[in-house]
């Protein structure tokens, strides 16, 4: 039985809207099942946090975590809809993984996601930019009127 094949049966009542491909296998699960999963990949099987990355969508935003199993060169992305955009938040995995400290900050600083329990939820790329740059990444509606 293949590693997401175990993951699959381990955890087939929390994940939803599957797909897989060569060497990645996407899955949805929610804010209150993040930690449980993170804990499980991190620990359980040994992978490691890679990246996480945001997306804006039309009504919502989402977090792909990154996990990279090495043994076997399969990578584990749990997403995370967050349907706030006004007031995103989820919960950190920082707890469970150190290194995602400056992964959920950038998340942060990009796309104005909070992360509940993170050690140190600050600014982090656009700190001292003399832009005064706020959440670049989202859609904002002005920079499109000017068209």
């Amino acid at each position: 039985m293949s590693k997401v094949d175990e993951f699959r049966d381990k955890f087939k009542d929390v994940i939803s809207q599957e797909i897989e491909k060569k060497g990645r296998y996407y899955f949805n699960i929610t804010n209150e099942n993040l930690r449980t999963i993170a804990r499980y990949l991190f620990e359980e099987m040994g992978c490691r946090l890679s990246t996480a990355t945001g997306t804006e969508m039309e009504d919502h935003l989402q977090i792909i975590y990154h996990f990279s199993h090495d043994k076997t060169g399969q990578y584990f992305c749990p997403r995370v809809v967050i349907k706030d955009k006004d007031n995103p938040q989820v919960d950190s995995i920082v707890p469970i993984v150190m290194g995602a400290k400056w992964i959920e900050r950038e998340l942060f600083d990009f796309w104005g996601i909070k992360f509940k329990d993170h050690p140190d939820m600050r600014r982090l790329l656009a700190l001292n930019h003399p832009a005064k740059l706020d959440k670049p990444m989202r859609y904002k509606e002005e920079q499109y009127d000017q068209e």
